[in-house]
């Protein structure tokens, strides 16, 4: 038998990973068929530019959201993001009331102060309601009484939502709790009238927040109008509240009425 080389004997058997590497060309073919996030952003743009080319042609040029716009990105509200807020009394208010053309034209509702500039037709003066500029009407939003509620003084405003029966009930239990406690008699017969006239004024002032915030929303979500600070009123303390105004009382008449 022919002796063995001693060069393969002592030569080194090659590595595992080495022998299990499969050829670079057969790598490449396994990689690229999956699919990478490239691949998936492709995607998403186009069908984001498809999106946007159908808006453009279904609005006939009007949006390219399908009419969505954010108020966030709406440009009234872009421009005012580094703006202070301003902080206005009712006379500094009153200046921004359509009459200087040089000055921009505010309503304010509840404390909240709007620019409605661009609807100078509207609100300045002569215009539909131009009666709301330059001032905060928060009354009138809700009342309706654009005559006489031009005020700020929500105080009693409830009353108005408080009609017929009800009103019939809360004038005599009215008129009950002050025989009661005229005659300091009866102390708990008054405690129970006096908490369901609060009940029934509390869920009337829901309605006020409600008739409040629909206009402020209004106001705010708007396209053309925005936000630009807050008006500060005097304090009322000590002050007489307001009662409904006419046209609520002539309602509540006519309900009363048979």
């Amino acid at each position: 038998m022919a002796s063995e080389d001693p060069s393969l004997r002592n030569r080194k058997p090659l590595p595992a990973t080495a022998a299990a590497a499969p050829a670079k060309g057969k790598r490449s073919e396994e990689v690229s068929s999956g699919i990478s996030f490239l691949d998936v952003l492709r995607v998403l743009s186009g069908i984001l530019l498809l999106s946007t080319l159908m808006s453009w042609f279904v609005t006939d040029g009007d949006s390219l959201t399908w009419g969505y716009k954010p108020a966030a990105l709406r440009w009234n509200n872009l421009k005012t993001i580094f703006n202070t807020p301003l902080n206005l009394s009712d006379a500094e208010l009153m200046r921004y009331n359509g009459e200087d053309p040089n000055l921009p034209i505010y309503v304010a509702v509840n404390g909240s102060v709007f620019d409605v500039s661009s609807n100078r037709v509207t609100y300045g003066p002569g215009g539909g309601y131009g009666f709301f500029a330059g001032r905060d009407a928060g009354r009138a939003y809700v009342s309706g009484c654009f005559s006489e509620d031009l005020t700020w003084d929500l105080r009693g405003v409830e009353e108005q939502f408080i009609k017929g029966v009800e009103r019939d009930e809360d004038d005599a239990e009215l008129e009950e709790i002050e025989a009661l406690t005229a005659s300091g008699k009866n102390d708990g017969r008054a405690r129970y009238l006096t908490k369901r006239r609060e009940r029934r004024r509390a869920e009337a002032w829901t309605k006020v927040e409600k008739a409040i915030n629909h206009w402020d929303g209004f106001f705010r979500n708007h396209e053309k109008y925005f936000y630009v600070g807050k008006v500060t009123h005097p304090d009322l303390s000590g002050e007489p509240i307001r009662p409904t105004c006419k046209g609520q009382q002539e309602q509540d008449r006519k309900q009363k009425t048979p």
